[in-house]
């Protein structure tokens, strides 16, 4: 019992920093500013910033610690909203998002027993109790699968790429943690989001291409980078291959669209009551997940590639996408 106390602690201690949610349904996709260009702009303006500060310490070599030099520069940039400046300044303002209360949206009803975080007296306070919307490219997105792609993504590559551990391990250290402190249990928000989980993916992808010293997850004809080399001693930033994130935001990072599944039944039932009120008072749009059923499977076919040779017997989309829509989600039997 005391063991169990513990945990609960370290779970609410956890959280508040860590889990959010974004609400798809209660504005039209045409409501959100495309901010491709910003986003791309920004990206790319600080990958540069990042490369001349690290030149000005001495620039690179072909060791690990000269890249790991660079990865942990390049958080500034890229990371979380306690210190990433790409995601610090779409929160700010400073450029178009759309922000929704927490009151006026599908989460209006929740309470600590459906999601603590969500659910708990002062969350309608929080500015980021839910996340801003942003579209890039054709996708909308919340800005916190900015931070998944660029914190836990970072850690997927790690894992993989540096510590060579099998793909499979990393995608289901990074599941456990979306059913523990990052989202998917009572204790949290209540929310598990297989779109955190394929924005987690994606980062994996847009960390390894920073360099490209290996293939695409997806396949070669992915390869998108290098975005920056290192060349007689010092970073160069390729100027023609520039980072653009319609390379990894897509459908699956999308919530009305790779669907999210719930802690508990009351939840999921509440879930599925707060898209049935939508549908009554808007009947031009239907309020079901996913959205557009043939544009998910359209998109879908990018991940139906074979998990590499260290992870057998799976395709990637196992791992990052459900088929099965909203619902209460398995903690032991999902995947």
């Amino acid at each position: 019992m005391k063991k169990l106390f513990v945990i609960i602690l370290l779970l609410i201690s956890w959280t508040p920093a860590r889990a959010a949610e974004a609400d798809h349904f209660s504005l039209p996709d045409g409501q959100i500013a495309d901010i491709t260009a910003e986003v791309n702009r920004l990206s790319n303006e600080g990958l540069a910033a990042a490369i001349a500060d690290l030149n000005a310490q001495g620039g690179c070599d072909d060791s690990r610690k000269s890249e790991e030099l660079l990865y942990e520069r390049l958080t500034d940039v890229f990371s979380n909203h306690k210190k990433g400046q790409l995601v610090n300044t779409i929160i700010s303002g400073e450029i178009p998002r759309t922000v929704i209360p927490l009151k006026e949206s599908i989460y209006s009803e929740w309470s600590i027993w459906n999601g603590f975080l969500l659910g708990r007296r002062g969350a309608a306070k929080s500015p980021l109790a839910l996340f801003p919307l942003i579209k890039i490219g054709d996708t909308v997105v919340g800005v916190d699968k900015l931070e998944h792609m660029f914190g836990m993504g970072l850690r997927y590559f790690k894992g993989h790429y540096l510590e060579e551990k099998p793909l499979v391990s990393v995608l289901k250290g990074g599941i456990f943690k979306e059913k523990t402190f990052l989202g998917g249990n009572m204790l949290a928000t209540g929310v598990f989001s297989y779109a955190d989980l394929a924005a987690n993916f994606n980062g994996m992808r847009f960390w390894n291409h920073m360099l490209q010293k290996r293939d695409d997850v997806l396949g070669a004809q992915h390869n998108v980078g290098p975005y920056l080399t290192c060349q007689a001693g010092k970073w160069l930033k390729n100027e023609e291959r520039p980072i653009d994130f319609t390379n990894y935001v897509d459908a699956t990072m999308q919530e009305s669209m790779n669907c999210s599944k719930f802690a508990t039944a009351a939840g999921a039932r509440k879930f599925g009551e707060a898209l049935a009120a939508l549908q009554s008072k808007d009947k031009s749009r239907i309020f079901t997940c996913p959205e557009n059923p043939s544009l998910m499977e359209q998109v879908i076919q990018k991940y139906e590639v074979a998990m590499p040779a260290d992870s057998p017997g799976t395709n990637v989309d196992h791992w990052i996408i459900n088929r099965e829509g909203n619902g209460k989600v398995s903690y032991f039997n999902e995947f």
